[in-house]
């Protein structure tokens, strides 16, 4: 095992390939939908549907294919989830009609879902320490700046709204996967299962204080979907907010990431100090709920206010959601099992944002400022446990160390 000085090098073509994708990510998620239902002709159902069922597909063999990382090498199923998802979003300019865009956004969605959780594992292999959770987190920062450039690529294309535009942005994000998986190959092979002979079973989904921990999280990982479905369904129907707010509290999001995730994540470098900052999440969502309900029929320069208020302890509880879960799910996972623990792990947020514009809609939409409150109640109720949990988790389980 390295020491932590010792994977800077290595970790920066992680960083590097991050990157690169994440421009291309910027670009294609800013524009997919546009991309199906107005340059592919299909319906709004019908994009709903396949990229629905790709993410079930991903939950399924979330487990399953962590394990298999952790057998061969988790840099190389890194690799081939790029060269997978480079090939299968190429091929989207075949798409013709339903069924094949059906099975080609299984395979793209599954691979898209499945890789962070796979970059994670090959971070943790790679690092010790502090150096462990300091990488992840630079690695989001990096992240969001690749999808910051990204969304400037991306609103090109729909300004320039022309079946053109549109196949250039799937060459584009294409190749921005293929050539994130060529600089991923320069970073070194990760000791595997098969390196060591060693022929364990699966452990993750026999460990329930972990699965009990990722059920949390990924309720807790519902307030990714607030500002991208909640808040502007919220403004255009029960405020008289203007709908450029949207834009605004985006990009006070994503600044506000890229500034303060490092600093965040260096409370939860214990197990406990994770388990701190999930409540801390959950009370800075719940108080984000509330003053999002506050503009409920509001107007003018006060709502704008309330707005962004709101937006700010919206980002202290994302921040906080972020290295919590790094914390614990690194922290309790066995040094030799980090792919088949993170791929496990990523499918509580993975879940998360395919129920997210459903429960949003219903609570925002339909129950109004209620709607709201049972959200709040909802981050809180996911948050408390995750103290007595985490000490169950340290107590059973195949860990061999209990700290990061």
């Amino acid at each position: 095992m390295n020491r932590p000085g010792l994977a800077d090098g290595p970790i920066t073509w992680i960083h590097l390939a991050t990157l690169v994708l994440s421009i291309g990510a910027g670009a294609w998620f800013s524009c997919w939908a546009i991309l199906f239902t107005r340059s592919m002709g299909l319906s709004a159902g019908e994009f709903a549907i396949g990229v629905t069922i790709a993410g079930l597909i991903g939950l399924v063999i979330g487990s399953p294919l962590g394990y298999l990382a952790d057998r061969v090498g988790t840099r190389e199923v890194l690799v081939w989830l790029g060269v997978i998802q480079g090939l299968a979003t190429l091929s989207y300019v075949l798409v013709a009609e339903f069924w094949s865009f059906f099975l080609v956004t299984c395979v793209a969605v599954t691979a898209q879902r499945l890789a962070p959780a796979i970059r994670v594992a090959v971070i943790s292999g790679l690092t010790t320490g502090e150096a462990r959770l300091r990488s992840i987190a630079t690695n989001r920062v990096v992240l969001h700046v690749g999808i910051a450039v990204g969304s400037g690529i991306g609103a090109l294309v729909l300004y320039l709204d022309s079946r053109a535009a549109y196949v250039s942005l799937i060459v584009l994000y294409g190749i921005a996967n293929m050539a994130s998986a060529l600089v991923t190959l320069r970073v070194p092979h990760v000791s595997s299962l098969a390196d060591r002979k060693d022929k364990r079973r699966m452990l993750a989904l026999r460990d329930r204080p972990f699965l009990v921990i990722t059920l949390l999280n990924g309720v807790l990982a519902l307030n990714w979907g607030m500002l991208g479905t909640g808040l502007p369904l919220w403004i255009t129907a029960h405020t008289d907010a203007p709908l450029w707010m949207v834009g605004v509290v985006t990009a006070f999001n994503a600044v506000a990431i890229m500034l303060f995730q490092k600093k965040v994540s260096k409370g939860s470098d214990t197990i406990p100090g994770a388990a701190r900052q999930a409540v801390y999440c959950g009370a800075a969502l719940a108080v984000s709920c509330v003053l999002f309900a506050a503009t409920y029929h509001g107007s003018g320069l006060l709502v704008i206010c309330l707005l962004l208020a709101a937006a700010a302890a919206h980002v202290v509880g994302e921040l906080l959601f972020s290295a919590s879960g790094w914390g614990l799910s690194v922290a309790l996972t066995p040094q030799e099992a980090h792919g088949e623990y993170q791929a496990t792990f990523a499918t509580g947020p993975a879940a998360a944002l395919m129920l997210a514009p459903a429960v949003l809609t219903a609570l925002v939409v339909e129950w109004g400022v209620m709607g709201w409150f049972a959200l709040g109640v909802l981050f809180l109720l996911a948050s408390v446990p995750v103290v007595p949990v985490s000490r169950w988790a340290t107590r059973t389980g195949p860990r061999k160390e209990m700290v990061v």
